[in-house]
C-alpha cells in the first residue's frame, strides 16, 4: 500500500527504514531485489511492515500533547 515502509536491522545494531513503494517487484526468474547492503559481517536480523495506518494508531495513543494547527 502506498506510504507503507519495510525496516530492517542487522545483528550489529545497523537500522534502515525504507518505503515499499521504492523497492521494485522483480519476477520469479530474477535473483531478488537489494534493498539493503551489509558490510559482509553483518546479517539482517529482523525485517517489520510499518503501515502508515500504525503509524496514525501511534500519533493518537502518544502521551504527548499534540500540536494543534
Amino acid at each position: 500500500e502506498f506510504g507503507d515502509q519495510i525496516m530492517l536491522v542487522t545483528d550489529g545494531g545497523q537500522l534502515i527504514r525504507c518505503p515499499i513503494d521504492g523497492i521494485r517487484i522483480a519476477g520469479r526468474s530474477t535473483q531478488g531485489v537489494t534493498v539493503f547492503d551489509t558490510d559482509g559481517k553483518s546479517k539482517v536480523v529482523s525485517v517489520s511492515h510499518i503501515s502508515e495506518s500504525d503509524e496514525d494508531e501511534d500519533d493518537a495513543d502518544s502521551d504527548e500533547p499534540q500540536s494543534q494547527e
